[in-house]
């Protein structure tokens, strides 16, 4: 499936509160599509039909304050929400540590206690602010795939190198350094697990299993919506293994690994390691340029559709 009816996908799966905070990644498509492109410029001239003239050199800089405001919209969604969850996060080890006053057993939850109303709701809670984080993570790789897309179309289209300059800054923005939220995502798994062992409904964000064709889909076994978790937590369910799935699919679309490769830029996002793209190691080396072209190319076979 081309990137653009995944992203499609995926903003129709995920919360409805949510989709506005996205990249407007079809109406960049269409924007593109009014653009001179270089393809025209370099057919035969035409007697009465000269070619049509370069792009204006202000071209780039119009593009980039479009960008720009799309990277202050990542930021200002991802961090409020960051620090939404520091806090809800905060205020749920607050209500264990009540819990475990209350229980008089040396701040431990017994069997006898650990299905009362008020754990349940801790329990409740704990899951949906992991999903909500896991749901977060994939908001931010989610964004910059299609950053790097809109880039690769922006520059094959006019002749212009702006992927490289512009990649290397939405890998240092805020929605990208995801290393405060993978702790918080650890912090909360670690609760989980030692509240209830047995049975916590945790989405493993990294975890997969092997599907009947050989690749791989998240892995569910451990995710139960109806285990008491109530319907208001079945969307951010549902929404969570949507992210996770899109994500997979990106990681393994491309068999090779180069520094503007999805799998080698969102493995070193999962190490808390983004690095560092330069022109040592990117599209200055027309091997790793002609192998980072190959994720795209199946799309911009038809680009603008």
């Amino acid at each position: 499936m081309k990137f653009g009816k995944e992203f499609t996908t995926h903003l129709e799966e995920t919360l409805p509160e949510w989709r506005d905070k996205y990249l407007c990644y079809k109406p960049l498509k269409k924007l593109l599509k009014h653009l001179p492109s270089t393809a025209d410029n370099n057919l035969p001239d035409g007697g009465d039909n000269p070619p049509p003239p370069p792009p204006p050199p202000h071209l780039q800089d119009w593009f980039v304050r479009i960008l720009n405001e799309e990277l202050d919209k990542f930021n200002d969604f991802y961090v409020d929400k960051e620090e939404e969850f520091i806090i809800r996060l905060q205020e749920l080890k607050e209500r264990i540590e009540s819990v475990k006053e209350k229980s008089g057993k040396d701040g431990v939850i017994t069997k006898d206690g650990e299905f009362s109303d008020e754990v349940m709701g801790i329990r409740k809670d704990f899951v949906a602010i992991h999903g909500e984080m896991v749901l977060l993570k994939n908001y931010s790789s989610l964004n910059f795939a299609g950053l790097v897309k809109i880039l690769k179309k922006f520059d094959k289209r006019t002749g212009r190198l702006l992927r490289l300059p512009f990649t290397q800054l939405a890998l240092d923005q805020p929605f990208f350094v995801t290393e405060p939220l993978n702790r918080l995502v650890r912090e909360c798994e670690e609760n989980l697990e030692l509240l209830f062992p047995l049975e916590a409904e945790v989405v493993e964000s990294d975890a997969t299993a092997e599907d009947a064709t050989g690749g791989t889909t998240p892995n569910t076994s451990n995710v139960s919506p109806s285990l008491s978790l109530g319907e208001e937590y079945v969307d951010i369910y549902r929404s969570t293994l949507a992210a996770i799935k899109a994500i997979q699919g990106l990681k393994k679309a491309s068999s090779t690994y180069n520094p503007l490769s999805f799998s080698y830029i969102f493995g070193n996002q999962d190490n808390d390691n983004t690095g560092a793209i330069t022109a040592e190691n990117s599209d200055s080396d027309p091997f790793v340029a002609s192998q980072s072209d190959k994720e795209t190319d199946q799309e911009d076979s038809n680009p603008l559709e």
